[in-house]
């Protein structure tokens, strides 16, 4: 299948908006990264779906930040996304793993936990608000829906998944949300609860097996009316620089930095994309005088 992307579209004659993901790529470049095993691979993986299709409609360099703050083994489980389609995150304990449910599938619930899951928005401004709901089922979807609803007041649909493979490859990642639209009427309702009632395949499964959006799209909506508004690609997408951490060497204060110098040498690693950044002894007396 084609690149990542994402689709935002309107249906049933503009009664309900609806954002579709293809994210397998971008699902399986953040594995690589930091060498999950399945069950952790699907729990950020859904995440990060979670957060570029939350983003979707955000303005300009704003962003989005998912915790899923549970006591399962996973520890925790952060996605940051943001408008331009670019998405990052990370698992405390990236090497989890657990026996499947008797379904077959991977038990994201039982990795996750019970706790909280915090959505924080970064504005255009400077200003970010944060909002707080107890973990459902800690199987992410559910936990979005129970957000979105609770703190937005915004009646949801959301399909998230990861297929991973035998091998620990992601062979299809993808979302899919339904929002109704004010004045939808009790029929649309029940229209979009017929047509997730009869997907016969999980939405991982049908990214896996689709070969373009259209196809996917097709799939999903069935012979419902529905119109594409917009296209964007997406990505995993990290911020951090060797330049950025230095700043973070700096804030640490001339004692430990000198401790560093006399070690010869030093090396930080972004929690979100896994990169190891070296600084030298030379490196490390310029970061030395800064501070």
């Amino acid at each position: 299948m084609q690149q990542d992307e994402l689709w935002i579209g309107t249906m049933l004659e503009g009664n309900a908006r609806w954002v579709l993901v293809k994210s397998t790529d971008t699902a399986e470049e953040a594995r690589r990264r930091h060498g999950m095993s399945p069950v952790a691979t699907a729990a950020l993986g859904r995440l990060m779906t979670g957060a570029l299709i939350l983003a979707s409609s955000l303005k300009g360099d704003e962003s989005i930040t998912l915790r899923l703050l549970g006591d399962g083994p996973l520890q925790g489980v952060v996605a940051v996304g943001n408008a331009q389609g670019q998405v990052r995150g990370y698992v405390r304990e990236p090497l989890v793993d657990l026996p499947l449910k008797a379904s077959g599938k991977l038990d994201v619930g039982a990795a996750v936990g019970r706790g909280e899951l915090s959505v924080s928005r970064s504005l255009q401004n400077g200003e970010v608000y944060t909002g707080m709901v107890p973990l459902v089922s800690g199987e992410i979807a559910e936990d979005l829906v129970h957000y979105l609803l609770n703190s937005e007041q915004i009646p949801s649909a959301l399909l998230l998944g990861v297929l991973v493979e035998k091998d620990y490859h992601v062979a299809g990642a993808g979302g899919f949300l339904i929002q109704l639209l004010p004045g939808a009427s009790e029929e649309v309702i029940q229209t979009i609860e017929n047509l997730l009632g009869q997907l016969e395949t999980g939405i991982s499964e049908l990214v896996a097996q689709s070969e373009t959006m259209d196809q996917l799209l097709s799939r999903l909506m069935g012979q419902l009316s529905y119109h594409v508004l917009e296209r964007r690609p997406i990505g995993f997408t990290c911020t951090c620089s060797k330049e950025r951490l230095s700043g973070t060497l700096v804030s640490l204060g001339k004692k430990e930095i000198a401790d560093l110098i006399s070690d010869e040498k030093a090396e930080m690693v972004c929690h979100f994309c896994n990169e190891h950044y070296h600084f030298d002894v030379d490196e490390l007396q310029e970061i030395w005088e800064r501070a």
